[in-house]
């Protein structure tokens, strides 16, 4: 009985104090007044603190969360799910790049490769790094060469930007009108191809 008669006084005590101690926080805060909170450095001066995330890095475990990084990602995952073999695998990061440099959509490039060359595993010649169909016209050219993929990507990038972007057209349906003339009376299969794959990468 004594026991719980001293446990009731101590808190019932606790209980007053802690009341107390909210209602003059509460009160202020009411007044307006600005309660000052000490930051861990300066309650422990000889010890170094590190932010959990730093606030400049946009990084969580080792992983960026940049938006350039995220798109990167996608065309990354997208290679891995479809051709994990593509040579395209390791300039995921360059596709992104160029397609910002240029402003044009950054799903069209490997898009129309995977419609074109299946993501750089079927090319005019093994040499050509020319994925994309450039200058190969029923069989009766070679198509383009290009010194390696890098260099590819730029070039492929750029015309897209210029002979399409720059002049206002985007749709993907007048895109392929021009790059493949022939899918055109084949209800458009060259645009719906890659229509299809571009909507993998969202």
């Amino acid at each position: 009985m004594m026991r719980k008669l001293t446990f009731l006084t101590i808190w019932f005590q606790v209980t007053c104090i802690v009341l107390i101690c909210n209602l003059s926080f509460l009160s202020a805060y009411k007044r307006g007044s600005s309660l000052s909170i000490p930051y861990p450095t300066q309650l422990y001066p000889d010890l170094e603190f590190h932010r959990a995330i730093p606030a400049s890095s946009g990084k969580v475990l080792g992983s960026s969360i940049t938006a350039d990084d995220a798109r990167a990602l996608i065309v990354e995952r997208f290679i891995k799910r479809f051709r994990p073999d593509s040579p395209f695998l390791r300039h995921a990061g360059s596709i992104v790049e160029e397609a910002d440099r240029y402003k044009i959509d950054f799903r069209l490039v490997p898009a129309i490769a995977m419609c074109e060359s299946n993501l750089g595993i079927r090319l005019p010649s093994s040499d050509s790094f020319n994925a994309w169909g450039i200058a190969v016209y029923t069989n009766t050219n070679k198509g383009k060469h290009f010194e390696d993929w890098p260099a590819a990507i730029t070039w492929v990038t750029k015309f897209i930007s210029e002979k399409f972007y720059d002049k206002g057209i985007t749709d993907l349906l007048e895109i392929g009108a021009i790059w493949a003339p022939p899918s055109v009376d084949n209800n458009y299969s060259w645009s719906r191809c890659v229509q299809g794959f571009m909507d993998k990468m969202e």
